[in-house]
């Protein structure tokens, strides 16, 4: 069964990703494969003008599978979550992610891929890694050149969630909708501006404003996973904390 749903709005300019996996719209290596090849065909429709990423139900998603971070499938979900990231990141038709409930860690990596975030006030956002023992790669080398290295260190350090209204203030939410109102408030939104443009010079708008964060983007996510395949995971603390949580116990780190 698909965990993929696409519709479409406004004669087809405006095209929605829904994930349906059920429960909490974990992203694991099959979805995030998915979400890239829905992604690809809706960029290769030259009407389309925007395309959004949401979660069915209460939450976005709880985030990448954890049981796919042992040390064995590691290499292939890494590989996965950046062909993704990078398709959403360099496309040239912009990527709007809808968050509302929960999205965190592998999940917020992908939102933050987004040309836009629209999301509940309420809704909680963060890169809770480190308290498995790990870090994120993509986070690495996307929060500091998309909002500077204070941000991208109490995130990826603190592992704490912030709100969308706090994410608002700090500029990585665009809007904050009621969770309820989400999805209609940002069809209006569209409405307003992205669906008035022509969807060709949209397109070369996008790609000359994404060509700064693009140029070194891959380059440093595959310095970053390189060093979370070989280095990271050839510690104790590191498999020990991805054991217990799936094990469902407290760590018991070596500090090594």
């Amino acid at each position: 069964m698909s965990a993929i749903r696409t519709t479409a709005e406004f004669n087809g300019a405006l095209v929605r990703l829904i994930v349906v996996k059920p429960k909490g719209n974990v992203f694991s290596r099959a979805v995030m494969l998915e979400l890239d090849e829905a992604l690809t065909k809706a960029q290769a429709d030259a009407s389309v003008k925007l395309i959004t990423i949401e979660g069915a139900g209460p939450h976005f998603s709880f985030g990448a599978s954890v049981e796919e971070h042992v040390r064995e499938q590691i290499p292939q979900a890494l590989a996965a979550l950046r062909k993704l990231t990078l398709n959403i990141a360099g496309s040239k038709v912009p990527v709007a992610a809808c968050v509302q409930g929960v999205c965190l860690g592998g999940a917020f990596e992908i939102v933050l891929a987004c040309h836009f975030v629209f999301a509940a006030p309420d809704a909680r956002m963060g890169l809770p890694e480190i308290k498995l023992g790990v870090f994120p790669p993509v986070a690495c080398a996307l929060l500091v050149k998309k909002f500077g290295q204070a941000i991208a260190d109490r995130m990826i350090l603190s592992g704490e969630e912030l709100t969308g209204e706090q994410l608002r203030t700090l500029g990585l939410v665009h809007h904050v909708y009621p969770a309820g109102e989400l999805g209609t408030e940002v069809q209006a939104w569209f409405k307003r501006t992205l669906g008035t443009y022509s969807a060709s010079s949209l397109r070369h708008a996008t790609a000359a404003s994404r060509e700064p964060l693009l140029k070194c983007l891959e380059e440093r996510m595959i310095t970053h996973e390189k060093a979370y395949v070989e280095q990271l995971m050839a510690t104790h603390d590191a498999n020990e904390g991805i054991a217990a949580f799936i094990e469902k116990r407290n760590p018991a780190w070596r500090n090594a």
